[in-house]
């Protein structure tokens, strides 16, 4: 399912704030990648299969919240690849009726669901060991996807064709671990790259993108930055006037965003063009990073 070459629609959006700031401004439909494998995550989770096949690894196990596209995604790849899944899930086990995690286990994906204490044990080496003990000889992804292979498979997502044909001078995305972003701050070393994460205290991603960038050869790479005043109060945290703006960029452009990521990223983005923050003629690439799913938690469908 990887092996296709991903053709991907760029929209121009003509924002009033933009216009009148003399910045052009385009959007890459990653949401367009897959049905199920949304957006970046088609990319981030491509070569960690592949690895997981090369070293024969019948299990991948990895980590998210109750409503993560990145389980979500896990669990149909891996059905489509005939790979077993394990996702261990923050939260309670009634967390299981919702619609993200009610296809990842019809896709066959074990559920284990842990406290808040024992998830922030995700990254210990000897946390990793007794999950190797538990389930046998599984290959594990770290939560969002993030790791090499995330960053190699990132790294696809803005082309130097795409850059030339619309020359491009910016691109933004929003974050959540940092593997995106890591990505395409390799791949496209002459762009500005701003990372709008979505978590509250989210500097912690300084460091973890660092390294992910030292994994990846590139320790050098200093094209990147991250403005940390577009979450809204929290990763959960979903105000009226988000779903409003969500709602009104739908109507106007015909561009469906989700809650978490997206909607998050462009509001906030267009505000740093009302301040200021982008140089008159600039040509700025914003990425839909897909995870449209996650719009059922808002409606139960």
């Amino acid at each position: 399912m990887f092996d296709q070459k991903k053709d991907l629609p760029i929209a121009r959006l003509t924002i009033p704030e933009a216009q009148a700031a003399g910045v052009e401004l385009y959007v890459l439909r990653l949401d367009q990648t897959d049905a199920r494998v949304s957006g970046n995550k088609w990319f981030k989770l491509k070569y960690n299969l592949r690895e997981a096949q090369r070293q024969r690894n019948n299990t991948v196990l990895s980590f998210g919240g109750a409503y993560s596209n990145h389980i979500h995604a896990l669990a149909w790849a891996g059905k489509q690849l005939g790979i077993q899944t394990v996702g261990i899930i923050r939260g309670e086990p009634a967390y299981a009726t919702n619609p993200t995690l009610q296809d990842a286990a019809r896709w066959g994906m074990k559920l284990i669901f842990v406290n808040r204490s024992e998830y922030r044990r995700r990254h210990d080496d000897d946390y990793l060991n007794e999950l190797q003990v538990r389930f046998g000889d599984v290959f594990i992804v770290p939560e969002g996807g993030s790791n090499r292979f995330a960053v190699e498979g990132a790294a696809e997502i803005v082309t130097n064709e795409m850059v030339e044909t619309y020359q491009i001078t910016d691109v933004v995305l929003p974050c959540g671990t940092g593997g995106t972003l890591a990505g395409v701050a390799v791949s496209q070393p002459s762009l500005n790259v701003l990372g709008i994460p979505v978590l509250k205290k989210a500097e912690f991603l300084l460091n973890d993108i660092d390294q992910l960038l030292r994994d990846s050869s590139c320790a050098r790479c200093s094209n990147w930055s991250l403005d940390f005043n577009g979450h809204f109060g929290g990763y959960a945290k979903v105000p009226t006037e988000l779903l409003e703006f969500i709602s009104e960029i739908r109507a106007r452009y015909n561009l469906p965003l989700e809650q978490i990521y997206t909607g998050k990223m462009l509001f906030r983005l267009i505000e740093l063009i009302k301040m200021g923050r982008f140089q008159e003629g600039s040509r700025i690439l914003a990425i839909h990073t897909g995870g449209l799913q996650g719009l059922r938690s808002l409606t139960g469908a």
